[in-house]
């Protein structure tokens, strides 16, 4: 009976012992989720002082700051990590991050919403920002995470792209024979084509030097763009075609966004929000910034016939509109004449 007692005894400090074990191994546990570093790579193609690398910059602060150190952020401008078109598949295999990208994430994430590589669609940036974050931009956000595995936290506005040239151009007749560099997007191609241009794809980090060897003898880009990498001394005219109202789209791997602790989440989600805010403000009083600092380096504005682009482009989104989903053009027509 004594021996009986004494085994019982040793059985109840042992499962004691393991509960006690076990509770600890729990808020350890716990407690290590929350003390965990993770480190988070941010790609984007602008050079230093580009609206894209300045919104990065703020970014990295931000969550830092916000997150108490438990989010490092490292930062990767004027394309270190490659063009965006290798940045989309890294992405999805979780390889970056986060990204800032053009409308290259849209043509291979979400090709059956990129519309928005079509030129002449919206006529000011308030119609674009109503489409993107209306139930469009809804549409296009579940798409892209279905499709890739990558998450939209935010857009941020580009200036309107122009046309640079080494002559002036007024009208889109004198265009025809233009060594043109555009990105690698089967819409710019057609698009210039259309214009009688020659296209050649070249990654932006590539581009001033194409430019001063004459590999091509014009490109396209917002003002932050053209004066962020000095195409001033490689080019002379600013021919105004606004042809395109662009946007950056933030977006995060979603392969690292689900390693994340859910406060963590929330606070990469907020500030996606909160960074695109920063990024709109800081293009819209950069603007006039932009175009005063090109004229003083030399840069002459030529006033173009819009008109002429317009015609010789309006027969392309019917080119495209089978790889779109039906109604799409006529759906943002609708949402922008709800405005």
């Amino acid at each position: 009976m004594k021996a009986m007692k004494t085994l019982m005894q040793i059985a109840l400090v042992l499962l004691l012992s393991s509960t006690l074990i076990y509770a600890e191994g729990s808020k350890e546990s716990t407690g290590g989720s929350a003390d965990k570093t993770y480190e988070m790579s941010i790609s984007y193609g602008g050079a230093s002082g580009g609206e894209d690398d300045i919104s990065a910059k703020e970014f990295k602060k931000r969550i830092e700051e916000k997150s108490n150190g438990r989010i490092e952020v490292k930062l990767y401008g004027n394309e270190q990590l490659g063009k965006e078109v290798d940045i989309v598949n890294m992405l999805e295999l979780g390889n970056v991050d986060m990204a800032i990208m053009g409308t290259t994430v849209h043509q291979q994430a979400a090709p059956e919403y990129n519309i928005w590589s079509a030129y002449y669609i919206f006529k000011n940036s308030d119609e674009v920002m109503h489409v993107l974050n209306g139930p469009i931009g809804d549409r296009v956000e579940k798409a892209m995470l279905d499709n890739k595995g990558i998450r939209i936290i935010g857009y941020g506005l580009r200036g309107p792209r122009h046309l640079t040239s080494l002559r002036p151009i007024r009208k889109a007749s004198e265009v025809q024979g233009l060594k043109i560099r555009i990105p690698l997007q089967p819409i710019y191609v057609e698009s210039w084509k259309a214009l009688g241009a020659q296209p050649q794809a070249i990654a932006y980090g590539e581009l001033y030097m194409a430019l001063r060897q004459g590999i091509v003898e014009a490109q396209e880009n917002p003002l932050a763009y053209i004066y962020a990498p000095h195409f001033d001394e490689v080019q002379d005219y600013v021919n105004q075609t606004a042809h395109q109202r662009a946007f950056f789209t933030y977006v995060v791997s979603e392969k690292f966004f689900q390693k994340l602790p859910a406060d963590l989440q929330d606070l990469v989600i907020a500030e996606g929000e909160g960074i695109t805010q920063f990024h709109n403000d800081l293009q819209a009083a950069g603007e006039m910034d932009y175009k005063k600092k090109l004229q003083e380096k030399g840069m002459e504005f030529i006033e173009v016939d819009v008109n002429s682009f317009q015609q010789a482009l309006k027969d392309i989104p019917n080119q495209f509109a089978d790889s779109w989903v039906p109604g799409l053009y006529d759906d943002i027509k609708a949402e922008i004449a709800n405005m």
